[in-house]
C-alpha cells in the first residue's frame, strides 16, 4: 500500500516519511466536519503553502487535496473563514465596504422598490456584518450550483464544496489586496475589478480541475455556475428574509 500523499509504501495508520493517515479517503461529511474542528483548534503549518500552490497551479493543487494528498495542505473550510475574516477585518480598517456589502445595498433597493419599505430587514443586515460567516453559508449553494453545471463530471458535491471553499478563500486575496489599493488611490475601477479578477480565478480553477473534454465547454459551464447562484442566492435570501420577518412579527 503506497502513500495517497508522498508515494511511499506504508504499513502501519501513519506514514513513516510524511506523516500522513493511511485511511484518507474521499471527501465525506464527517471528514469535513473533523478536518473543520482540528484546524479551529490549531495552527496549521500549511496555510502559506497552500496559499502559495493555489496562486501558482491552483485546479491541480485542489485535485491532489480531492486524491489524498492533504498533509501539507490547510484545510478547506478554515481556509475560506481565515482569508475571509482578515479580508472583512481590512475592509473594516481601510473604511471600505465588502463586495457583500455593495450586494446586500443593491439587493435591499430592489426590495424597497417591490415592497416600499425602507426597513432594511435584520437578516441582510446579519450578513453584511458576519462576512466571514456568509461566506461560508452560501458555500453550499455556490457548490450546488457548480455541481449542478458540471454535474456530468466525476467530482461529487461535496468535493464541490472543497473545490469552492479554496477558490472563495483564494478570492478572498484578490479583494483584500483591491481593498487595500482603494483606500489608497480613488477609482471605480476598484470597484467592479475585483470582482473581475475572482471570476477570471474560478475560471482557471475550474479549466484545470476539468481539463478533460472541451475548453468552451467550460467556461460555459463556469459562466452557468455563478448564473444559478445568483438564482438560488436569491431565493434563499428571500425566504430568509421571510422566515425572519415571520418570526419578528
Amino acid at each position: 500500500m503506497n502513500c495517497k500523499n508522498c508515494g511511499e509504501v506504508i504499513n502501519g495508520q501513519y506514514c513513516s516519511h510524511c506523516g500522513q493517515n493511511t485511511t484518507v479517503g474521499k471527501i465525506t461529511m464527517s471528514s469535513l466536519a473533523n478536518e473543520f474542528s482540528e484546524s479551529v483548534l490549531q495552527v496549521n503549518k500549511g496555510f502559506f503553502f497552500t496559499v502559495k500552490e493555489l496562486f501558482t497551479r491552483p485546479g491541480k493543487t485542489i485535485l491532489e487535496y480531492l486524491k489524498g494528498k492533504r498533509k501539507n495542505h490547510f484545510k478547506p473550510i478554515t481556509y475560506a473563514l481565515t482569508l475571509s475574516t482578515i479580508y472583512f477585518l481590512v475592509s473594516q480598517a481601510s473604511g471600505q465596504n465588502t463586495w457583500m456589502d455593495d450586494l446586500i445595498s443593491g439587493f435591499s433597493m430592489g426590495v424597497y422598490e417591490s415592497t416600499k419599505s425602507k426597513e432594511i430587514p435584520v437578516a441582510l443586515i446579519w450578513f453584511s456584518k458576519n462576512f466571514a460567516y456568509t461566506t461560508l453559508l452560501l458555500l453550499p449553494v455556490f457548490s450546488l450550483a457548480s455541481y449542478l453545471a458540471f454535474r456530468s463530471k466525476e467530482q461529487n458535491y461535496l468535493e464541490h464544496l472543497v473545490i469552492n471553499a479554496y477558490t472563495a478563500g483564494q478570492q478572498a486575496i484578490f479583494y483584500t489586496l483591491f481593498c487595500l489599493l482603494q483606500s489608497k488611490i480613488k477609482s471605480e475601477v476598484f470597484e467592479w475589478l475585483p470582482i473581475v479578477a475572482a471570476f477570471i480565478y474560478a475560471i482557471w480553477v475550474f479549466w484545470q480541475i476539468f481539463e478533460e473534454g472541451s475548453r468552451f465547454s467550460n467556461v460555459l459551464r463556469t459562466i452557468w455556475t455563478y448564473i444559478l447562484y445568483l438564482f438560488l442566492s436569491t431565493v434563499l435570501l428571500l425566504a430568509i428574509m421571510g422566515i425572519t420577518e415571520v418570526v419578528g412579527g
